[in-house]
C-alpha cells in the first residue's frame, strides 16, 4: 500500500493494482513487473509534472489529487491483466507480446495525454477538423504525439533489455511489434475519445471540456454516448494495442 501512501493511488486502486501485480508475476515473473512499473512510475510522475500548469484555474484538476481509482486501473491495465489470465493456462509466447502491447498502448496515451496538453500550439481535434481547447478528447499536437511514440518505445525498449536473451534478432522483432501496436493503440483511443466520448460545455466561460464540472459550476454533455467514459475509451484501446500485438506475432514470427 505504498503507492496509496504517496497518494499515487486510492485504496480500491491499490487493491486493484495489488492483485494486478500478482497475476503478472505468476504468469510473466519479474520482467513483467518491470514494465509495469515502466508504465505506472513514469505516467505517475507525468502526471504530476507541471500539475500546476495543467490545471485549469477555473475548473477541477485533470487528475483527482488523491491518486488513481480502481476504475482508472482497470482501464489502463485490464487488458494486460487478461493477457496474463490466458498465459497460465496456455505457454504461449503470443500472450507475453499482448500483454507488453497492451502496455505500451496505456503508456502511450499517459504520455501523450500529460505531456500534450503543455504544448503551446492549439490542439487539432481529428474529427470536427478544428484547433480546440487543450485537455479534451481527440485532440492531437505534435508534442504529444511525439510523447506517445516515446512512451510506447519504453516499453518496447525494456521489453528488448528483458527478454534479450539468445534469439536477439527475434527479441528485438518483438520489441519492434510492441512499439507499433503501443502507438496504434494511442490512435485508436484519439479516434474513440473523438467519435464517441461524451464532451460536455461550461455555460458561465462558454468552454468545451471532458468534465461534468467547470468553473465549479454542472456542465452540459452536448456530445457522446452517455455511457462512454474515459476509462471505457481507455480499455478498449488496450484491448486494441494488445491485439494488434498479437496479430503481428501471428503473421511475421510464427
Amino acid at each position: 500500500m505504498v503507492f496509496f501512501r504517496l497518494n499515487l493511488l486510492t485504496l480500491m486502486g491499490s487493491s486493484a493494482a495489488f492483485i494486478m501485480g500478482a497475476l503478472t508475476f505468476y504468469s510473466f515473473q519479474w520482467q513483467g513487473l518491470v514494465l509495469l512499473a515502466v508504465f505506472f512510475l513514469t505516467s505517475s510522475f507525468l502526471t504530476k509534472w507541471k500539475r500546476e500548469v495543467k490545471m485549469d484555474e477555473r475548473a477541477e484538476p485533470f487528475e483527482d489529487k488523491k491518486g488513481r481509482t480502481a476504475g482508472q486501473v482497470f482501464a489502463n491495465g485490464g487488458a494486460s491483466t487478461v493477457a496474463a489470465v490466458g498465459a497460465i493456462y496456455t505457454a504461449d509466447p503470443i500472450w507475453l507480446l499482448m500483454f507488453a502491447g497492451a502496455i505500451a498502448t496505456a503508456t502511450a496515451d499517459t504520455w501523450a495525454s500529460e505531456v500534450g496538453i503543455l504544448s503551446k500550439a492549439k490542439p487539432f481535434h481529428v474529427k470536427e477538423w478544428r484547433k480546440v481547447e487543450a485537455g479534451l478528447s481527440g485532440a492531437v499536437t505534435w508534442l504529444g504525439t511525439s510523447a506517445a511514440i516515446l512512451g510506447a518505445a519504453a516499453i518496447g525498449g525494456s521489453y528488448y533489455l528483458l527478454y534479450n536473451e539468445g534469439s536477439g534478432s527475434l527479441t528485438l522483432t518483438g520489441s519492434l511489434i510492441i512499439i507499433f501496436a503501443g502507438f496504434a493503440g494511442n490512435l485508436a483511443d484519439t479516434f474513440f475519445g473523438a467519435w464517441f466520448e461524451q464532451k460536455y460545455y461550461c455555460q458561465l466561460c462558454k468552454t468545451e471540456t471532458e468534465s461534468m464540472w467547470h468553473c465549479k459550476k454542472k456542465t452540459v454533455r452536448i456530445f457522446g454516448l452517455p455511457w462512454v467514459t474515459n476509462n471505457l475509451v481507455n480499455f478498449s484501446s488496450t484491448i486494441i494495442g494488445a491485439f494488434i500485438a498479437g496479430g503481428l506475432y501471428i503473421w511475421i514470427v510464427k
